[in-house]
């Protein structure tokens, strides 16, 4: 489906692991956003959202229209042909959620052809491996199951996808595993269910990871979201540890991750070497950073991120480790999401609010 027709309706211990080894103009051409005048004939877009159309440019957010038209305070700019243009003032569907948000990335996930479009730019996934079937999201959308041995989906790298570029990036994803105790993981119990470190070194940067039941480490089932140096080896993590016994095989879980270079918790340590920090939710609820000392810190293991060639993964990182299950919803963001964000996202999928919280360990 084009972004057009989206749019129309309107915590255990610290993290230690060794990871070795198409094009128009985006104006709406004076159809008027909400809360904004009409533009005449403007090639500005008049919402107060920059569209991120297939291949389109940006339109400038919150300007006026050539024609002198007032910028509209909420309006979301169409993006692709058409310019065709819908409320951010009240979204009605969890994708309009996300778009609203501004991803630079985004795959529905729906696993109905060969590749996986990218919805708001041009970076088309393809599946590879052994197909993906169907999966039922809680809003009843479809998401793409893997067989947790051979099938995944590659997106190529791109610069968006690479923390360095504007220092700041989110991924976010739902997640349903068949099983707890990952038949091919790692030797000490994780998958990494995506990332962006296919060859390890010398071309690593990020990953999200989830962990096994029983664990040689004692890390059951433990999400986390890891950043490396391009090297690989030791990578800093931030991990939301739930309470024993809270996470169930065939269930759905909402994950966000976020990384920054611009700040750090006031417990991080050698910041001006190594800037940063990292975090995590799980269902809208955020870890305690508070209590892992230098976990979540870029600085727990020296982490300087660099942008390199790998391409993004889903379903597998390196092909050393599968997911077994279903992955719905990804995207990427060249920004930090806030928790009013994070929770009208986990809203929009599910029509509850976040509840729950962290300490040492998580709940909800």
């Amino acid at each position: 489906m084009s972004l057009t027709a989206l749019l129309a309706g309107a915590c255990n211990g610290g993290s230690s692991d060794n990871i070795g080894g198409t094009g128009g103009a985006i104006a709406t051409g004076g159809t008027t956003a909400t809360g904004g005048t009409t533009a005449t004939g403007g090639a500005t877009a008049t919402g107060g959202v920059a569209g991120r159309g297939v291949g389109g440019a940006a339109g400038a957010s919150g300007k006026a229209g050539a024609g002198g038209g007032a910028a509209g305070a909420t309006g979301l700019a169409g993006a692709g042909a058409g310019g065709t243009t819908a409320s951010c003032a009240l979204p009605t569907t969890y994708d309009q959620t996300v778009l609203c948000d501004q991803p630079v990335a985004y795959w529905a996930m729906k696993a109905t052809a060969a590749t996986e479009p990218d919805l708001v730019g041009s970076n088309t996934g393809t599946y590879r491996g052994a197909a993906p079937t169907s999966a039922t999201l809680p809003n009843g959308e479809g998401a793409a199951h893997f067989n947790g041995a051979t099938g995944y989906l590659t997106i190529p790298s791109s610069a968006v996808l690479s923390l360095p570029t504007t220092h700041n990036l989110t991924w976010e994803g739902w997640i349903n595993a068949d099983t707890l105790q990952f038949p091919n993981a790692s030797s000490d119990g994780y998958v990494d269910w995506m990332g962006k470190c296919a060859s390890h070194s010398p071309t690593c940067e990020w990953e999200a990871r989830m962990y096994s039941t029983t664990t040689s480490e004692s890390r059951p089932n433990r999400m986390s979201a890891y950043i490396f140096n391009d090297t690989a080896n030791l990578g800093s993590a931030a991990d939301w540890q739930p309470v024993g016994g809270l996470i169930k095989a065939s269930s759905w879980y909402y994950v966000v991750g976020e990384y920054t270079t611009l700040s750090a918790p006031s417990d991080c340590q050698n910041t001006g070497t190594y800037p940063g920090s990292i975090n995590v939710w799980v269902n809208g609820v955020e870890w305690d950073q508070g209590q892992h000392g230098q976990t979540g810190c870029m600085s727990q293991y020296n982490v300087v991120p660099t942008a390199n060639g790998s391409p993004l993964n889903i379903g597998t990182m390196a092909e050393d480790t599968w997911f077994p299950g279903a992955v719905g919803k990804v995207a990427i963001y060249d920004k930090l999401l806030t928790q009013a964000q994070i929770g009208a996202h986990y809203k929009a999928m599910t029509g509850a609010s976040p509840t729950g919280s962290c300490s040492d360990t998580c709940s909800f």
